[in-house]
């Protein structure tokens, strides 16, 4: 399971979430479905690496390991 991050102001019905000072937003709609994100960070090498998981897992996703489930 994959989800496209960008750079963008939040809209009217965006929920917003502050960590570290940057600023996540999320469609709400996407947040009911998937009933909420973790959001997590990890520091190497001068960069930080952010990896987002939904509360709820896509049942026809496959496990999101890999591109090979389909």
């Amino acid at each position: 399971m994959s989800f496209n991050l960008v750079l963008d102001e939040p809209a009217e019905r965006d929920l917003v979430e502050e960590h570290g000072g940057i600023k996540f937003v999320v469609q709400k709609s996407l947040y009911d479905m998937y009933q909420g994100f973790a959001i997590n960070s990890v520091k190497r090498n001068g960069f930080t690496y952010y990896s987002i998981m939904p509360g709820k897992p896509d049942s026809n996703a496959g496990c999101g390991g890999c591109t090979t489930c389909g």
